[in-house]
This record gives structure tokens, C-alpha cells and sequence, in this order.
């Protein structure tokens, strides 16, 4: 009697720990998917919700990856027909793991301000000023034009031409290597943006202003928390949404290699 019961409690359990292993690894194989989905978009806002997703539901999440683990191991191990299903849809899961990390650390999806640093010289300098340049001269009077390049399509606009957005669309991606534009012609603002990398729910940005910025002006500056003065006429800008941290990500850091920098070659 005590035999039959153990056996039904055993096989309780190994149908339970079978359901259980299909349930995760279809929810691994499901979600890594469409992570890589959102990786192939140049806006970064579903991927990094996904992944801010899965923190926040930590208590699920953990118990996820242990019983992915341990049916891996099981699946390694054992050679019954359950296991080998799962084997090939946990190298499956493996193989996109691998190529969500490695797109992850693709150049379009990161920046900081070293990386805004080496896009603002030389060339890549005078097509990003003249561009916004060119585009503020275009506007009517008391007008402003905002546009985010998304998933490569043209944007449209009441205040330019078709023709116009695709020139713009054109210089963007192609000269100056940004996602964007931000010009306008009141009287008081005093420089353009252009919009250079959108990270998850911030947005790296480049000021380029009309004229020098004194000494007093560039402290001013680099004393708010989300900009970083470059150079007397070039700022770097991060910004969040509403519920994220306007602090521009490794500041501290890039001031402080800029600084030695500075006095060594003053030497």
C-alpha cells in the first residue's frame, strides 16, 4: 500500500516537473524571440521595456531560469523522448541568447559620452552643423521642426516639402550618422539639436550653438546634470522620460578624462 502510494506521489511529481519544463522553455524560447525582435529595431525603447520587464517581475523570473537550468541538465543527461524535444529547443535557446548579446553591443545600441566625443570631429562635425544649420534657415518665421527618424521611413511634416524630408532623411543617416532633428527659429533659444542615439527611454543628443559660449556659460552649463560641454560651441545632452533619471550616464567619468587630458597637453 505504502509502495503504491509513493509510486503515485513520484509520478505526480515527474509529470509535474515535465509540465513545468515545456511551460519554461516554451516561455524562454517565446521571449528571447521576440527580444530579438525588438533588437532589430533602431529604437531601443522595446527592447530595454523587456528587459526592464522581466527585473521588475523578478519572483517570476527567477524560478523561470532554475527550472530552464535544470531542464537543460536533464536534458543533457537523459535520453528519453521528452528530453531530446527539449535539448533542441534549449540549443535554440542558446543560439538566440548568444545573438541578443552580441547585437546588444553593436555600436547602435550604446553610447555615452566617449562615443559622442569621437562623432563630433572632423567631418562628422561639419555635416552635423551645416545640416542644422541648413534646416533652421528653412523654416518660416516662429516655427519649429522636430523629427525622429523610426525604422528608416520618412517622416512627414506640415511645415517642409516630401522632397525636403527625404534630403533630410538623407543627411541624417548617411553625413551625420543621427536619428534626428530639433531646430527652430525663436528668438531666444540660440542653438540646434540634433538627436544622435535613442537608448531604451533616453535620448543622446548633440547642441550646436550660434555662438561661442564664454567660460561663465560653459560652467553654467556643465553644472545641470544632464549636459556636458564638448567644446565653446558644442554640448552633449542626455534625456529621459518622465520617470527616468536625467543624470547623462558615466559624466563624472568623461569630465574627469577630459580634464587630464587637458593638462597633459598643456605640458
Amino acid at each position: 500500500m505504502e509502495d503504491n502510494v509513493t509510486h503515485k506521489r513520484q509520478t505526480k511529481r515527474q509529470v509535474f516537473l515535465r509540465f513545468m519544463r515545456y511551460v519554461t522553455v516554451a516561455l524562454a524560447t517565446v521571449w528571447l524571440f521576440v527580444l530579438m525582435i525588438a533588437l532589430a529595431d533602431t529604437d531601443d525603447f522595446w527592447f530595454s521595456l523587456m528587459i526592464v520587464s522581466a527585473l521588475v517581475v523578478f519572483f517570476i523570473t527567477i524560478p523561470i531560469i532554475g527550472f530552464w537550468i535544470y531542464s537543460f541538465i536533464k536534458a543533457v543527461r537523459r535520453r528519453t523522448k521528452t528530453d531530446k524535444i527539449l535539448l533542441w529547443f534549449h540549443i535554440v535557446d542558446l543560439l538566440m541568447c548568444g545573438a541578443v548579446i552580441y547585437f546588444a553591443n553593436q555600436p547602435t545600441h550604446k553610447c555615452d559620452a566617449f562615443i559622442m566625443a569621437q562623432y563630433c570631429r572632423g567631418e562628422n562635425a561639419f555635416w552635423m552643423r551645416s545640416t542644422a544649420a541648413r534646416y533652421k534657415s528653412m523654416l518660416p518665421d516662429s516655427t519649429e521642426l522636430y523629427v525622429e527618424i523610426k525604422n528608416g521611413t520618412v517622416p512627414q511634416s506640415d511645415i517642409l516639402s516630401e522632397r525636403d524630408m527625404k534630403e533630410l532623411k538623407r543627411l541624417l543617416e548617411d553625413c551625420c550618422g543621427c536619428i534626428g532633428i530639433d531646430v527652430n527659429n525663436y528668438p531666444n533659444t540660440g542653438y540646434s539639436r540634433l538627436l544622435f542615439r535613442r537608448i531604451g527611454m533616453g535620448m543622446y543628443s548633440f547642441r550646436f550653438y550660434d555662438h561661442p559660449l564664454s567660460p561663465e556659460q560653459q560652467d553654467s552649463i556643465n553644472a545641470r546634470e544632464n549636459l556636458i560641454v564638448f567644446n565653446d560651441s558644442t554640448v552633449f545632452e542626455y534625456g529621459s522620460s518622465a520617470f527616468g533619471s536625467q543624470n547623462f550616464p558615466g559624466k563624472g567619468e568623461f569630465l574627469k578624462k577630459k580634464t587630464q587630458m587637458h593638462h597633459e597637453t598643456d605640458r
